[in-house]
Protein backbone atom coordinates (compact mmCIF):
# COMPACT_ATOMS: atom_id res chain seq x y z
CA UNK A 1 0.00 0.00 0.00
CA UNK A 2 1.29 3.59 -1.14
CA UNK A 3 0.73 5.98 1.63
CA UNK A 4 0.50 9.29 -0.61
CA UNK A 5 0.70 12.94 0.81
CA UNK A 6 -2.79 14.02 0.60
CA UNK A 7 -3.73 11.73 3.67
CA UNK A 8 -1.80 13.89 6.00
CA UNK A 9 -4.19 16.52 4.55
CA UNK A 10 -7.09 18.44 7.74
CA UNK A 11 -6.09 19.71 10.53
CA UNK A 12 -5.70 17.90 13.85
CA UNK A 13 -6.88 18.53 17.36
CA UNK A 14 -6.90 17.36 20.92
CA UNK A 15 -10.11 16.27 22.22
CA UNK A 16 -11.14 18.77 25.07
CA UNK A 17 -12.39 15.83 27.34
CA UNK A 18 -8.33 14.82 27.55
CA UNK A 19 -6.14 16.01 30.18
CA UNK A 20 -2.26 15.04 30.38
CA UNK A 21 0.75 15.67 32.09
CA UNK A 22 4.66 15.05 30.97
CA UNK A 23 6.09 13.06 33.69
CA UNK A 24 9.85 12.05 33.15
CA UNK A 25 9.80 12.50 29.68
CA UNK A 26 6.86 10.57 28.68
CA UNK A 27 3.54 11.86 28.18
CA UNK A 28 0.55 10.50 30.90
CA UNK A 29 -2.80 11.03 29.12
CA UNK A 30 -6.47 10.68 30.48
CA UNK A 31 -9.87 10.66 28.95
CA UNK A 32 -12.05 12.39 31.51
CA UNK A 33 -15.24 10.86 29.86
CA UNK A 34 -14.45 7.88 31.99
CA UNK A 35 -13.98 6.62 35.96
CA UNK A 36 -10.47 7.90 37.20
CA UNK A 37 -10.15 4.65 38.99
CA UNK A 38 -10.21 3.02 34.92
CA UNK A 39 -6.78 1.69 34.36
CA UNK A 40 -7.74 1.21 30.72
CA UNK A 41 -8.11 4.74 30.02
CA UNK A 42 -4.76 6.03 30.98
CA UNK A 43 -2.35 6.00 28.36
CA UNK A 44 1.17 7.21 28.47
CA UNK A 45 3.31 7.62 25.47
CA UNK A 46 7.26 7.37 24.81
CA UNK A 47 9.73 10.03 23.66
CA UNK A 48 8.72 10.27 20.10
CA UNK A 49 5.22 10.10 20.68
CA UNK A 50 5.39 12.65 23.86
CA UNK A 51 6.89 15.00 20.87
CA UNK A 52 4.06 14.44 18.62
CA UNK A 53 1.77 14.83 21.49
CA UNK A 54 3.29 18.09 22.03
CA UNK A 55 2.81 19.11 18.51
CA UNK A 56 -0.39 18.03 18.11
CA UNK A 57 -1.40 20.94 21.13
CA UNK A 58 0.54 23.27 19.27
CA UNK A 59 -2.28 23.04 16.17
CA UNK A 60 0.74 21.22 13.97
CA UNK A 61 -0.72 19.81 10.93
CA UNK A 62 -0.24 15.97 10.51
CA UNK A 63 2.30 16.63 7.46
CA UNK A 64 3.98 18.98 10.27
CA UNK A 65 4.16 15.55 12.25
CA UNK A 66 5.67 13.73 9.65
CA UNK A 67 8.31 16.13 8.45
CA UNK A 68 9.82 15.88 12.68
CA UNK A 69 10.12 12.08 12.30
CA UNK A 70 11.84 12.35 8.81
CA UNK A 71 14.33 15.08 10.06
CA UNK A 72 14.88 14.19 13.56
CA UNK A 73 15.13 10.22 13.29
CA UNK A 74 16.14 10.56 9.45
CA UNK A 75 13.10 8.32 7.99
CA UNK A 76 12.40 8.19 4.95
CA UNK A 77 9.85 10.38 3.59
CA UNK A 78 7.08 7.22 2.92
CA UNK A 79 8.12 6.04 6.36
CA UNK A 80 7.70 8.99 8.60
CA UNK A 81 3.92 9.61 6.94
CA UNK A 82 3.08 6.11 7.43
CA UNK A 83 4.13 6.37 11.09
CA UNK A 84 2.53 9.80 11.54
CA UNK A 85 -0.99 8.21 10.15
CA UNK A 86 -0.57 5.17 12.23
CA UNK A 87 0.20 6.98 15.26
CA UNK A 88 -3.40 9.26 14.83
CA UNK A 89 -5.27 6.68 13.83
CA UNK A 90 -4.26 5.22 17.20
CA UNK A 91 -5.04 8.05 18.79
CA UNK A 92 -8.36 8.64 17.04
CA UNK A 93 -9.63 5.32 17.62
CA UNK A 94 -8.63 5.99 21.74
CA UNK A 95 -10.88 9.09 21.35
CA UNK A 96 -7.28 11.37 21.81
CA UNK A 97 -7.73 13.49 19.19
CA UNK A 98 -10.32 14.64 16.45
CA UNK A 99 -9.96 15.98 13.20
CA UNK A 100 -10.95 19.78 12.55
Amino acid sequence: MSVVREDLGGGIQRNRNVVSRVVADEAIVVPIRRGAADMDSIYTFNETGTRLWSLIERNRSAADLAAHLQSEYGLSSEDAIADTLKFLAELTEAGLIEKE
